[in-house]
């Protein structure tokens, strides 16, 4: 049998273009089969299960944003809505011909590995019936599909509507309604403003504190501040101050979030994730949101709290994130974590697994996730490049499976299911590819050199968690 030299990347969403532009690169040949009608992932709200809402904007900024060397058209918004996010998408794959290289409309149903004399390859069906062979396989199925929502006592007895943040859609479904909103990350924060400002009255609750950052700072996005990309006029009480300086003037204009209602956090910024909103204190400071603490169990319409406080509720939304399933593998080639995040090796490698790659399923800060993708989809694409040609075989399979460094960069992250894929940027943006290109002659497109740049990303609270 003589292997198959193609390989299959799964899913035209932004992980799985930067992919079929890295596969490209190193001139290998590759289907990329998307499930949907079009390229852009969850950023279509058209495409069944997007998490997409009428309201929605990036949380990384148009400067900080985008693809490496296609850079979002200076005319955007601030924070692009999703509508231009999906229309970028979509012109990236156009752009590089990525597209060309697409099959819409067709699902992979199953992918099993087949052992033979010369090696491994991959037998895949799909939903159009077809059977076809892979030397290898990419996924990048994404992790904003399967919602996950935690076990509360008595939510079967709800009167209401209960539904996860991945079914919301317009604030009109808020008219009228008292809502509660389970969780703080971004879209929770999104939703509970949107029900804030249309429901006749809206709750949070959050189970730990969360710092809160503002959007803009010096008439920048705040992720171009702080990675000195913005433009700053200056002042004399400036002068000599960096960035990453002021971090605690931010903060400082913020003020005490007990004043808000929210809970004060203590520990050093960066152990969970920031909240990032200008519309958050807005609606708490003129009383159109009120916060409580854990919900504990449900009775009926009245959801209970933890610090015994109850209210009635006419709709939940659960904005408690999602875990990542590969439901076309056999069960027993991925391992997962507690939380539900996959065992990957430099999330690119599943250990013991030749020929499976994966990307996007990790969580770096703000304004870095889509370059960081295109690192990893690079990895991917050397080591299929090595396993087809030989060339740099013996160092790939070193970076493969021997090195193994502390992807959180020492940081000390609390312990929940969300920070298990969550990483430290100048880790997974400096010194992973700097080792990839020094150690193991991994070579990067161009684009990826300026490492002066992502040297320079904020580490002060890494630092200050350390002293």
């Amino acid at each position: 049998m003589t292997l198959p030299t193609t390989y299959l990347i799964i899913g035209a969403g932004p992980n799985g273009l930067v992919a079929a532009r890295a596969f490209k690169r190193y001139g290998i040949d590759f289907d990329l089969i998307e499930r949907n009608s079009r390229a852009g992932g969850i950023w279509d709200i058209d495409n069944p299960g997007s998490p997409m809402y009428e309201s929605c904007s990036m949380i990384t900024s148009r400067i900080a944003g985008g693809f490496v060397g296609y850079p979002m058209p200076s005319d955007l918004a601030m924070y692009p809505k999703w509508h231009q996010l999906r229309d970028y998408i979509q012109g990236f794959a156009h752009e590089f011909h990525l597209d060309d290289h697409c099959e819409f409309g067709v699902a992979v149903e199953s992918a099993e590995q087949v052992e033979t004399e010369e090696g491994s390859s991959w037998r895949v069906r799909l939903s159009n019936g077809e059977t076809r062979d892979y030397r290898g396989i990419y996924s990048a199925i994404g992790t904003q599909w399967l919602p996950q929502i935690p076990e509360i006592e008595g939510l079967d007895t709800f009167t209401g509507r209960a539904i996860h943040a991945r079914e919301y859609r317009s604030p009109s479904e808020f008219d009228g309604k008292r809502v509660l909103v389970v969780g703080a990350g971004n879209s929770g924060v999104d939703i509970v403003s949107d029900a804030a400002f249309r429901a006749d009255a809206a709750f949070l609750s959050t189970r730990r504190p969360y710092y809160v950052f503002p959007k803009q700072i010096f008439g920048n996005a705040l992720p171009d501040f702080l990675d000195g990309r913005g433009r700053v006029e200056s002042r004399p009480w400036m002068e000599g101050l960096e960035p990453n300086d002021f971090v605690d003037v931010i903060l400082s204009t913020v003020g005490d979030l007990e004043v808000y209602g929210l809970p004060k956090p203590e520990g050093p910024i960066g152990e969970t994730h920031p909240i990032v909103s200008n519309t958050l204190l807005h609606v708490l400071s003129h009383g159109l949101l009120k916060r409580h603490p854990d919900v504990t169990r449900v009775e009926g319409s009245t959801v209970h709290f933890a610090d015994g406080s109850s209210e009635q509720i006419d709709v939940i939304v659960f904005a408690t994130g999602y875990r990542v399933r590969y439901d076309f593998l056999p069960d027993g080639v991925v391992e997962y974590q507690a939380g539900g995040h996959p065992k990957l090796h430099l999330e690119t490698f599943f250990p013991g697994v030749p020929g499976l790659y994966s990307g996007g399923t990790m969580h770096a800060a703000v304004g870095t996730n889509w370059t960081m993708y295109d690192y990893f989809a690079n990895f991917a694409a050397a080591d299929a490049h090595a396993t087809l040609t030989g060339e740099n075989a013996e160092n790939m399979r070193r970076f493969r499976e021997e090195y193994d460094p502390d992807m959180t960069g020492g940081f000390p992250f609390v312990d929940t299911p969300r920070n298990e894929n969550q990483c430290d940027p100048q880790m997974v943006l400096v010194e992973i590819p700097r080792a990839a290109r020094e150690e193991f002659g991994i070579p990067l497109p161009a684009g990826f050199d300026d490492a002066e740049f992502y040297a320079s990303l904020p580490r002060r609270s890494r630092e200050a968690a350390a002293a």
